[in-house]
């Protein structure tokens, strides 16, 4: 038992009357007393859940830090009722969410406690299925389609979860509003593990399900997995924040073969889909298929071409690359004679539409997104590999249709396309060809007008 405080050990004392304790002292001092929790300024703004708990809140939103490791994201709500001016004055971030509990078959529970499914789930339905690429009837499909039947495909359910993991992080670190310092951080390192997670999974399973026999629901899923493998192969943020991460600035076969897999991802999808087709007429897909269609060529026939500036540089950019890829008037009947005529006349067809009337509304962007990604699709395994082993004309085109995608300003695919431009029309201007280094100034000025 320990002894009383209040001994005949003489004591020193201080100016105001109060002894001087020991460490011991104070020890039995406490346990006698009792110990009390401190108060600090932050108990009355944090969560409800801590509230409840007496324990700190980092008062991070929309789930504090606490909330976010435990997994009892339900429970973390605020009190916007808050009297204090200065908290009043902040906004919240533009995805606050407020996710509700579900019970989701094949979620790892560890990657679940870094950042929950329901949450991910909860912003692809509220956010990202509005950002993905515009238009309500996509939007649909996205949220009534794609999520259902993500519920029992595991592949598309991680797949769902990862680009919704990637969209956070994009808001993570493009919007002033979500800065928290040192634990914005820590969430975006969270973000980046859930994104890796259920990306791998996705890449593990969507592998199996391509194995199972064609069927109306196999198709449905390839599709959706297709079209999200695209943008989570592009979105990567370890290869979209420089041009070092480019595969025109590799030198070793194995450096040059990773970076560039993004690209044969996105020109082997077709070949992937083509044993579904047949099955495309019965799919939740082929209504947006056919619409898209259809707005494409009324969208043509109703634009007017611009008389102005920027006409003169597309047609001069067009009439280059004429002369840089050979086309003639031979290849143009004899297409197997020209491996650049196919790329040559779509970006002749994206030129020729007017850019500046399509990135200010999301519709126009879906409207001519089939236009666009007609180039990548129509990439066959020849056309590849001059990409890859960095042939001129096959490059310089290739960077056209990245800075023309950049224009439909799709958030995922905005990072990528500026960094390998950039680092194609780096690698293009230390070449010894005047005329491609031309095509290339004509870009950039294209790009300043604009």
């Amino acid at each position: 038992m320990l002894p009383s405080s209040s001994s005949s050990h003489q004591h020193r004392f201080r100016l105001n009357g109060k002894p001087v304790l020991s460490q011991r002292e104070k020890l039995i001092q406490k346990i006698e007393a009792g110990v009390q929790r401190k108060a600090h300024f932050k108990s009355r703004n944090g969560c409800a859940a801590c509230k409840q708990k007496r324990v700190k809140c980092d008062e991070v939103k929309p789930i504090c830090g606490k909330c976010a490791a435990k997994g009892t994201t339900a429970a973390c709500q605020y009190n916007n009722n808050n009297n204090d001016g200065e908290q009043s004055q902040q906004k919240l971030p533009i995805y606050q969410i407020q996710p509700k509990s579900l019970t989701l078959a094949g979620i790892n529970q560890l990657a679940n406690t870094i950042i929950p499914a329901e949450l991910l789930l909860h912003h692809f339905y509220t956010h990202t299925s509005q950002r993905l690429m515009g238009g309500e009837k996509r939007q649909s499909i996205y949220r009534y389609h794609m999520l259902p039947l993500s519920i029992s495909q595991h592949s598309l359910l991680h797949a769902i979860l990862a680009v919704s993991a990637r969209d956070l992080l994009y808001l993570h670190r493009h919007h002033q509003d979500c800065q928290h310092g040192y634990q914005q951080i820590k969430e975006q390192q969270k973000l980046e593990l859930s994104f890796y997670h259920h990306y791998h999974r996705f890449a593990t399973l969507y592998k199996d399900d391509l194995l199972r026999p064609p069927s109306t629901e196999t198709a449905n899923l390839a599709h959706s997995n297709a079209f999200l493998m695209n943008v989570l192969v592009v979105a990567d943020p370890a290869c979209t924040s420089s041009t070092s991460n480019s595969w025109v600035t590799r030198k070793a076969k194995n450096n040059i073969d990773a970076a560039f897999s993004w690209i044969k991802v996105q020109a082997i999808h077709q070949t992937i889909l083509e044993p579904y087709w047949r099955f495309l007429p019965s799919t939740f897909w082929y209504s947006v298929f056919v619409d898209d269609h259809h707005q494409q060529k009324d969208g043509q026939e109703q634009e007017e071409p611009s008389v102005n500036t920027t006409t003169g540089i597309r047609n001069t950019i067009i009439d280059h690359l004429a002369i840089i890829c050979a086309i003639e008037e031979t290849s143009t009947t004899m297409p197997e004679r020209n491996v650049y005529l196919s790329a040559y006349k779509n970006l002749c067809s994206i030129l020729t539409t007017p850019i500046h009337r399509i990135s200010r509304t999301p519709s126009l962007s879906a409207r001519i997104f089939g236009t666009y990604v007609k180039f990548m699709i129509e990439l066959n395994a020849h056309s590849v590999n001059l990409l890859r082993s960095k042939d001129e004309p096959a490059l310089l085109m290739f960077s056209i249709w990245l800075n023309r995608m950049r224009r439909l300003d799709l958030w995922w695919m905005n990072e990528r396309a500026g960094s390998e431009c950039a680092a194609i029309w780096e690698f293009l201007e230390s070449r010894n060809n005047l005329r491609v280094r031309e095509v290339v100034r004509l870009v950039q000025l294209l790009n300043s007008l604009v």
